[in-house]
């Protein structure tokens, strides 16, 4: 089948500054092509009867959906800045700020079609990958979900998850604070560290959870990004320097923190009062930074897509050519079962015959007194052939010979067989027996290879099975593009729908 590649159109080439260039896309177009994209490998994947999963579920193969979402990890000391931060970052006011103790549980901030909140149990249940947790760190009690019906910025495509704030002394909460952290941070697409200027960042508890995450994350580093929340209270420039290097130089005295080329912008929410407005605010670089994560993860999306794809259709090959190859074996047996029982019939019926004329007459060969006239047995079809037939034609006549010929042979021939047989093993008196018994294995056996082999698919499941990989292989070879096309394949698309519409 010869695929045909679309190519985008004139409109969407001639874009942007120069001619045959594209304009450099903005983060909203990024975000609605990124939310799209996720949307529609959802739904291939998820899609019923010819979706990815429940294809490959056909052939015994397990494949797992996309996330539609990133997780985002928030971490610090208390009173760091980690709700305002999703406070702004939504333009909503969800969770509780304060200098008091307002988050002392978990909660994830997710978007949603009408605003509500989730319990622990209920939470569970819309994130699966928390059922772990639940019941390693019994958080049941101690776990909820905000859902927002904010579209700002690249929030559609994030769950963010609030922790409690970090601190030393005999604080106790109600769940293990640091082995949620760390389980939580090995599930997390990105871990944003706050630390604020007033010192409490520099807690054991907060640097102890925090060394754990950079050591759980080994070589992908760049998943944790460190900053300095709430910059614009630190004062005068030379002393957020200082503060910075205060916290930079506690880090490395950690070993775990000497392998990473540690950074920490300053970030504080932004307002309206100019006069306050003097600290460098990097906020930006951190929402660049989810941005890029998210991105990373859709690409990733797409690259699992086509493997997946590429996986299920040569196991939709094999499949087909193992149930093809079984088929064909099957109708082979069952062809050879059913001749076994045709011949085994056929003995048995002469051996019945044989027998009959054995014990309802003196025998063909016996000699005896009966040896030149019709058997008891051939007396009684005779009488019933006669009385079917035409009373002034004997049609007896006519068919005596042929089952007089019939059961003479067949006596003789089993005859012989199965006495040669019961002479060499068993003794003469067991031919009976011999036949009987050589005469029901025959019927096992045909029975067996005709009727009891292994259930193979059918005409109609083998014909599905080759629609299922023509699908496949169409998504297979459907999307091949990288983060850096997203916005040319966006573009011709909205190309596409004007011009059906």
């Amino acid at each position: 089948m010869e695929k045909q590649v679309a190519k985008p159109s004139s409109a969407a080439t001639t874009q942007g500054t120069g001619k045959g260039k594209l304009s450099k896309p903005t983060s909203s177009q990024l975000n609605a092509i990124s939310e799209n994209i996720v949307h529609e490998l959802h739904v291939l994947y998820t899609q019923p009867f010819t979706g990815l999963v429940d294809v490959a579920a056909k052939i015994g193969m397990k494949l797992l959906p996309p996330r539609r979402k990133i997780t985002v990890l928030l971490v610090g000391n208390h009173s760091a800045g980690k709700s305002s931060f999703v406070n702004w970052y939504i333009e909503e006011t969800l969770q509780k700020t304060g200098v008091a103790m307002e988050t002392n549980q978990l909660t994830l901030v997710t978007s949603g079609k009408k605003r509500e909140r989730l319990g622990g149990e209920a939470t569970v249940e819309a994130f699966p990958f928390l059922k772990g947790l639940a019941k390693e760190a019994g958080i049941y009690n101690s776990i909820v979900t905000e859902v927002s019906t904010s579209r700002q910025k690249s929030f559609p495509l994030i769950t963010f998850v609030d922790t409690p704030g970090l601190v030393d002394g005999d604080m106790k909460y109600s769940f293990d604070i640091e082995k949620s952290l760390l389980w939580l941070g090995n599930m997390a697409d990105l871990i944003i560290v706050f630390f604020d200027p007033m010192g409490q960042a520099l807690s054991k508890k907060s640097l102890d959870v925090i060394e754990g995450l950079q050591i759980q994350c080994g070589s992908n580093f760049h998943k944790i990004v460190y900053c300095l929340s709430k910059a614009d209270t630190a004062g005068a420039p030379k002393d957020r320097q200082k503060v910075i290097l205060q916290i930079v130089q506690n880090m490395c005295r950690r070993s775990a923190f000497n392998q990473v080329a540690l950074e920490l912008p300053t970030i504080y929410i932004p307002n309206d009062d100019p006069l306050q407005n003097t600290c460098e605010n990097q906020i930006d670089e951190i929402c660049d930074k989810v941005d890029t994560t998210i991105q990373s993860v859709v690409q990733h999306a797409l690259n699992q897509f086509k493997q997946d794809s590429a996986t299920l259709v040569q196991r939709l090959d094999e499949t087909l050519e193992k149930e093809t190859m079984r088929r064909n074996s099957r109708c082979n047996k069952m062809f050879f079962g059913l001749s076994i029982l045709w011949f085994a019939s056929s003995l048995f019926l002469m051996g019945t015959v044989a027998f009959l004329s054995f014990v309802l007459g003196s025998g063909p060969d016996s000699g005896g007194e009966g040896a030149d006239h019709p058997l008891p047995l051939f007396e009684m079809m005779k009488e019933f052939v006669v009385s079917i037939s035409d009373p002034e034609q004997d049609s007896f006549e006519f068919v005596m010979p042929i089952m007089w010929r019939m059961g003479k042979t067949s006596f003789n021939v089993v005859s012989a067989i199965f006495t040669f047989i019961s002479r060499m093993t068993l003794g003469e008196g067991a031919a009976p027996y011999i036949f009987l018994v050589f005469v029901l294995g025959l019927l096992y056996v045909g029975y067996h290879f005709a009727f009891k082999q292994n259930k193979f698919l059918s005409k109609n499941e083998l014909k599905k099975l080759r629609l299922d990989k023509e699908v496949s292989f169409l998504f297979d070879g459907s999307i091949l593009m990288s983060a850096s096309n997203l916005y040319l394949v966006s573009l011709f698309h909205t190309q596409t729908h004007k011009r059906i519409m």
